[in-house]
């Protein structure tokens, strides 16, 4: 069975028409971020903040990080520090909601770009041609983004409710951290009673004190507030940090996950350093046998570091690095040539 990994970095570089060498950030303000650019100072980012004036304060520490530090690193002491400190939990959700905004907004800007195509698209074709009849393609995605959810439509994989990332025969994607279009209903205070921005800015405001259930939804809406019936919505999307110890989907797809890795044979990366030490744990629990892998993360030399993550997590494999990036990993057809070796 084969598993495909997809981390910030294939959505980054998701579009062929618009090639990293040709179309950096500053000439493409909205190309999905890297975890290193979220708190950006460039004024499409800085926008986005506007509507958060809450995050504001540590911001700064976000943007002038210390050498030996990252994204990750501060965030995580952030959230820390948000245990005992409740106005910084007012600050780390309000971060929670800048995230969610900033990458909904660099979504809708990108998917304009994307008619042109997209390397999940191609991806996806390719291992339509290359997976066993009798078998599905196992994919994982620790982006927010829903490239992946418009690139399954090519091959009739539809997703309009939460039972249907996991249900079908071929492809099943797992949203490990979350995703833009998912809340999850908060069970209380209970009087919350603002609508629109208003709401978001009362659950900002009472984040000391907010609790949130187990119970996932679906919800296009921008902002994205309610449950049709009324239930106000906290955003599903986990905040990048080093050592996470929790997903942040439904229980159910998790269980659908470790089912089917215990029949996984070759892992597929695309830009994804192998930071989720969880996610790690996770496979070396169920996978049974020694893996073929292959990672794509932009040049050798990130590649094989995601190699020696997965290795270091005592996983047994035999390693490919790729020397590209994703748009010259789909054009060679490069997917196709590793999977038929190694099937």
């Amino acid at each position: 069975m084969i598993l495909v990994i997809f981390g910030a970095g294939a959505s980054y570089d998701s579009v062929p028409s618009r090639p990293l060498a040709g179309f950096p950030r500053e000439r493409i303000n909205n190309r999905p971020p890297l975890a290193a650019e979220l708190f950006s100072s460039i004024e499409f980012f800085a926008n986005c903040r506007t509507s958060f004036p809450r995050c504001q304060p540590i911001v700064t520490y976000l943007q002038d990080i210390p050498n030996g530090q990252t994204v990750e690193s501060v965030l995580e002491r952030l959230q820390q520090e948000a245990e005992d400190d409740p106005e910084r939990k007012c600050q780390v959700t309000a971060i929670r909601y800048y995230l969610q905004t900033l990458l909904r907004q660099c979504q809708h800007d990108w998917l304009g770009i994307t008619r042109f195509g997209t390397n999940y698209i191609t991806l996806i074709d390719q291992l339509r041609r290359c997976r066993k009849a009798d078998e599905p393609v196992l994919l994982v995605t620790f982006n927010y983004d829903n490239l992946i959810e418009e690139a399954l439509t090519s091959v009739n994989v539809r997703i309009g409710d939460l039972s249907d990332y996991t249900k079908h025969d071929n492809f099943k994607l797992y949203k490990l951290h979350g995703s833009l279009n998912w809340g999850r209903e908060i069970q209380s205070p209970t009087d919350l009673k603002g609508n629109g921005w208003d709401l978001i800015n009362e659950i900002i405001d009472r984040a000391a004190s907010i609790e949130v259930s187990e119970f996932f939804r679906m919800s296009d809406d921008n902002p994205m507030t309610k449950t049709p019936q009324g239930v106000p919505l906290f955003p599903s999307i986990a905040i990048p940090v080093v050592t996470k110890s929790q997903f942040e989907c439904p229980g159910e797809h998790l269980s659908s996950l470790r089912h089917h890795a215990d029949s996984v044979t070759t892992i597929l990366t695309i830009g994804w350093r192998a930071g989720e030490k969880h996610f790690l744990e996770l496979l070396k629990d169920h996978l049974t046998r020694k893996v073929f892998v292959q990672t794509v993360s932009g040049n050798k030399k990130e590649a094989e570091y995601t190699v020696e993550q997965i290795r270091s997590a005592g996983i047994d494999i035999a390693s490919d690095a790729y020397d590209a990036g994703f748009t010259e990993y789909v054009t060679r057809r490069e997917a196709e040539k590793f999977l038929r070796a190694t099937s």
